[in-house]
């Protein structure tokens, strides 16, 4: 079959093939052959539109979705558009039909004549319109000039403006048949023509008090110039009726809002810019302390100033303004706003340049008024008495003039009552400042903005005053901190001091020892350190660190007392920068010292007590605390051990002494001398504990120690000095002693030594005593040699030693487990000569070792041929033919020491 043949079937043509046709020119396989394309064709036609369909249901679902959304939200607003669309329609059409027949309605009228020649009656009443027509435009015109100068702060032409528009309504509405010069005489009705008349003036009458109140707000700009200032008064005495007297009292109460909305600052203490941080694995950068708070402490001090400042300025031009406006000049001259309210009723009004001292803002009058006005030239058709028109004025009346007395009174009371609300804020602002630098950086800042401000000088002084009183009572609030601080911090640091002490911290002990601080030498300044500074500063510091080694002053002993010191030295620096100050604060140094003594005095006061009260002595006497003390070991049980007696003794001496806490404390000199009296009687007090104690544990040591010796031996034994037991409880004595460190007063230290020693041979050979036979003869000899050399004071006690040794002598009373009493006698060889000259020996050869129990001066003679060491040994030199006698005993050496390596060799 040819396909050729067949006649072509697509989308388009299959649907408008003829069937008829169709079997007229083909055979029945050709028809059924198109009959199969046709079926292909509607096939892919049946699909194309299922898949049209689909993309066309999923537009529409959105679209719909889309609707949805917009009228689920705004549904109303679509109602109601559709609603005003048809009202639209509906108006527009409605319009359109009243143009079609306004059209109709002028076509079907006759042309009008021609125009004829006017007559003088018309020319009139055209007159009479021109004049109606500028009446009219200076009401249509004048809300917008209006706004005009209420925005541009003009109030006093806006003030003059709106009264000549009220004259010019009240010249159209007026209605007098009597009267030619009435619009209705002319064949004019205003109102019943022109309602628009009414309506505006509406508009414009409401600007009144817009007016009133701009310009009441604008009293509030304490930096407005006089003149400013006073065309605002007058707009309050012009447009409302209100007095000169009045007008003031507006202008000072709005001053008053203008200074409370100021003095209501307050410093917020913002943290500065937080550090920067680094990343993970580097160590944080070191601060830099000082030049962060130096940083930080300029923002509050720049801001009180400020504020001070702004607060100041504000209560001065106040006043400036208010005398060049109201007061009078010394010859008898009005005020300027008087002269304002003269040169307006002035008839007719003198020209700026032959007005008195009158300035140009204050210049004002109608003409100039309507000239500055947009279409000026139309209102030259205003009547005369409208173009010259000036507001009226009362000048014979009292609300038209002003009392200088009264003026006086209610500017006093306004500066007193202002002056007395800025006393409270900016004492509040001060209670930010921290220091007297900052506080007085403030107060010269204040002083000298004050002598600049061209107040009077009796205003000068007042708040002169009002600033001192403010900084006085802030410098003592930071006094009265400070020393409230370093009392807290003192007695903190002693508490901890001495905690550390009695519970037998080495580290502590080691620094508040003296001998041991004295033989530490303070590193010198290296060169590096030079670089970092100027090299001064390091030989300065390395100068102090000598100096403190000299007299004693530990790092412990140091770090108590520095909390005194430094509080005492910033007051007293304090002071002297007050009194740098010159004459003008001479008055301010005397209040300050007379204020800040009594808080001086009663600190000082404190620090005693806090001293007596760390100190905790019994009123016992010290007897009696002995013998407790040797009896029940109570001294391990004592409130402080003998380091903390003696650190709280050098505390005490430091105070009544060497220290210069009380001199730059600035208290007054009858509490300097019971201070230094107060705390020398602690410092004895606490010796007198601290003796007792060491002397208990020294004898308690020394009879723990004591071995008798047998009385096999004691016939042959023949010893030529003191025991060695008595030897180490000296020594024990001579450290504790020197622990003291009272050296810096010899007469103390000679009296704590004689003190000490006397005390303690007394209880050493007093109840208790070990009779050792011979040996026990040496010891008291030797301790009646060391009673002797103490020189006065210790009679009673030599001649004690003396006549026991002269009793003991004879006989000796010996004391043994396994026998009775039995009397042995001395060897014959033996005498009392034999045991003094042992003891005068022994305490020659031990001079060196017990320095610090002997007196510094020389009391024994020297003869002439002693040579010039002869002087370092005051107690005589030794013999050098005696058989050496150790001090101590030792352990015997045993066969290796030889062998044993030293130092490593």
């Amino acid at each position: 079959m040819s396909v050729s043949k067949l006649p072509p079937v697509d989308d388009t043509q299959g649907a408008y093939m003829d069937p008829d046709e169709l079997f007229e020119k083909h055979t029945i396989s050709e028809v059924k052959f198109v009959q199969q394309r046709l079926r292909r064709v509607a096939f892919r036609l049946l699909v194309r539109y299922a898949i049209t369909s689909v993309y066309d249901r999923a537009d529409a679902d959105a679209k719909q979705e889309e609707l949805r959304l917009m009228v689920g939200e705004r549904y109303r607003d679509l109602l109601q558009a559709s609603t005003s669309i048809i009202a639209i329609a509906k108006s527009s059409h409605r319009v359109q039909q009243a143009l079609e027949e306004t059209k109709d309605a002028i076509l079907s009228q006759e042309e009008p004549p021609l125009p004829q020649r006017p007559s003088l009656d018309n020319d009139a009443h055209l007159h009479t319109l021109q004049l109606l027509s500028a009446h009219m435009k200076l009401l249509l015109d004048a809300p917008e000039h209006l706004w005009r100068l209420i925005e541009r702060k003009k109030y006093l032409p806006a003030a003059w403006l709106f009264l000549l528009a009220r004259v010019v309504h009240r010249a159209l509405v007026r209605d007098d048949e009597q009267d030619e010069g009435t619009w209705s005489s002319q064949g004019v009705d205003v109102l019943e023509e022109f309602p628009l008349v009414q309506r505006q003036w509406e508009t414009v009458s409401q600007f009144r008090s817009q007016i009133i109140h701009k310009a009441t707000l604008s009293l509030r700009e304490y930096n407005a110039s006089a003149e400013d200032t006073c065309a605002t008064l007058l707009t309050l005495h012009l447009l409302d009726s209100q007095p000169l007297t009045e007008t003031l009292s507006v202008f000072l109460a709005q001053r008053s809002r203008t200074l409370q909305t100021m003095l209501s600052w307050k410093y917020e203490d913002d943290s500065p810019n937080p550090p920067t941080k680094r990343m993970n694995g580097h160590a944080p950068e070191k601060a830099q302390p000082n030049a962060v708070s130096s940083e930080f402490r300029r923002r509050p001090v720049n801001q009180i100033k400020e504020a001070t400042h702004s607060a100041f300025d504000a209560i001065s031009q106040t006043v400036k303004t208010a005398q060049s406006i109201f007061q009078e000049e010394s010859n008898a001259a009005p005020s300027l706003i008087r002269r304002v309210l003269e040169y307006i009723q002035s008839d007719p009004p003198k020209p700026p340049e032959t007005t008195q001292a009158l300035p140009m803002e204050l210049y004002l009058t109608t003409q100039t008024l309507l000239s500055t006005l947009p279409s000026s030239t139309h209102f030259l058709l205003l009547p005369p008495n409208l173009r010259s028109y000036k507001p009226y004025v009362d000048l014979n009346s009292s609300s038209s003039s002003m009392q200088q007395s009264l003026f006086a009174q209610k500017m006093d009371q306004w500066f007193r009552t202002s002056s007395s609300s800025l006393q409270k804020s900016v004492r509040r602002w001060f209670a930010d400042l921290q220091s007297l630098k900052e506080v007085w950086s403030v107060r010269s800042s204040a002083r000298r903005w004050l002598l600049a401000s061209g107040l009077d000088k009796d205003k000068i002084v007042q708040m002169t005053g009002v600033l001192d009183e403010l900084c006085q009572h802030r410098v003592i609030e930071i006094w009265k901190l400070k020393l409230a601080g370093s009392l807290e911090s003192f007695g903190a640091r002693l508490d901890s001091a001495l905690s550390s002490l009695t519970e037998g911290s080495k580290t502590r002990q080691k620094q508040a020892s003296s001998s041991d601080f004295l033989f530490q030498a303070p590193p010198l300044p290296t060169l590096s350190q030079a670089n970092l500074g100027p090299m001064d500063a390091s030989l300065q510091k390395y100068k102090a660190s000598l100096r403190q080694q000299l007299i004693g002053r530990t790092s412990l002993l140091d770090d108590v007392l520095a909390t005194l010191e430094n509080c005492a030295r910033t007051i007293r620096e304090d002071l002297a920068r007050v009194i740098a100050g010159g004459d003008e604060a001479r008055q301010l140094v005397q209040r300050l010292e007379e204020t800040y003594k009594p808080d001086a005095s009663a600190f000082c006061g404190k620090v005693v007590q806090k001293l007596e009260k760390s100190a905790e002595l019994p009123n016992e006497d010290s007897r009696e605390v002995f013998s407790l003390c040797v009896s029940s070991f109570a001294y391990r049980y004592s409130a402080w051990t003998t380091d903390g007696l003696v650190f709280l003794a050098r505390v005490s001496d430091e105070l009544s002494s060497s220290s210069p806490f009380i001199a730059e404390i600035g208290c007054q000199p009858s509490i300097m001398q019971d201070f230094r009296g107060k705390t020398a009687a602690l410092h004895d007090r606490v010796i007198d504990r601290w003796r007792t104690q060491t002397v208990a544990r020294i004898v308690h040591e020394h009879r723990l120690a004591f071995r008798p010796i047998h009385a096999v031996h004691k016939s042959s034994l023949k010893p030529s000095g003191p025991s060695s037991d008595l030897v180490q409880s000296l020594l024990a004595l001579s450290n504790s002693v020197q622990e003291v460190e009272v050296t810096r007063n010899p007469s103390r230290q000679r009296s704590l030594v004689q003190t000490t020693v006397k005390e303690f041979v007394t209880v050493l050979t007093g109840e208790g005593w070990d009779d050792n036979g011979v040996q026990s003869l040496h010891d008291l000899a030797f301790l009646w040699k060391l009673a002797d050399v103490q020189g006065e004071g210790s009679e009673e006690l030599r001649s004690r030693l003396e006549k026991r040794l002269e009793e003991n002598v004879s006989a000796t009373i010996l004391i043994d487990p396994h026998l009775r009493l039995i009397f042995l006698q001395l060897p014959a060889e033996l005498s009392l000569e034999d045991l003094r000259r042992s003891a005068s020996e022994s305490l020659a050869r031990m001079q060196t070792l017990f320095s610090t129990l002997l007196p510094q001066h020389i009391s024994i003679p020297l003869p002439d041929s002693a040579n010039k060491s002869s002087a370092l040994l005051p107690f005589g030199i030794p013999a050098l033919d005696q058989q050496f006698q150790p001090a101590v005993e030792l352990a015997k050496p045993t066969s290796r020491f030889g062998l044993l390596l030293v130092g490593g060799v």
